[in-house]
């Protein structure tokens, strides 16, 4: 065998063992860091967390309560036959981001929505008499002038879209559970109930 080829054969036996060598390494180096990774993954304890029980007892008809999840307002109003009738005589079609009071509810009497104005992000203030430029209640953004209904739709001012949604049940008629494990919040950006991510 001459020089040439001793060469050409020693090279291509380098070139397996490098080839092997890094493989098994790769293969090391991704056993030992999956405890690592693992340790990265939130706890059960956290997920948890994105599931709160929220008392509605005291939430007599008309009644309005806001909580924080995830430090996040929460609007909860109970409505009354008023504003359920306001928002019924209002044309999805006319709204700047149309739904239906369906789309907006789990059960006609009771809203349930995230409370950030979806211009800026500021937090509207509810209006149980009448909403400003408005011939009905809901909620309203002082900071630009926002309108929403007593469903969270955009009536009129700078927002682009309604008041966005977060999953909840109703454990029964006193007790809500606001979020899932995995809903990340106003980011999911849900406007309508069969957006929600289900359990």
């Amino acid at each position: 065998m001459g020089n040439d080829e001793a060469d050409v054969s020693r090279r291509k036996f380098l070139k397996a063992l490098t080839a092997a060598t890094s493989v098994i390494g790769l293969a090391g180096l991704g056993a030992a860091a999956l405890p690592f990774i693992r340790a990265m993954e939130p706890s059960k304890g956290i997920l948890a967390a994105g599931r709160v029980e929220v008392d509605i007892s005291d939430l007599k008809t008309g009644g309005f309560k806001k909580i924080i999840w995830r430090k996040t307002p929460v609007f909860i109003l109970r409505r009354t036959a008023v504003m359920i009738k306001a928002t019924e005589k209002t044309d999805p079609a006319a709204l700047a981001d149309p739904a239906t009071p369906d789309d907006r509810a789990i059960r006609p009497d009771l809203f349930v929505g995230l409370g950030i104005c979806t211009h800026l992000g500021c937090v509207p203030r509810f209006m149980p008499e009448r909403v400003p430029n408005t011939d009905q209640p809901g909620f309203y953004c002082l900071c630009h002038g926002g309108l929403y209904d007593t469903l969270g739709r955009r009536l009129g001012g700078p927002p682009p879209e309604n008041l966005h949604l977060l999953p909840y049940r109703l454990i029964d008629e006193n007790r809500l559970e606001l979020g899932t494990e995995t809903f990340g919040g106003y980011t999911e950006n849900v406007r309508t109930i069969k957006q929600l991510p289900k359990g």
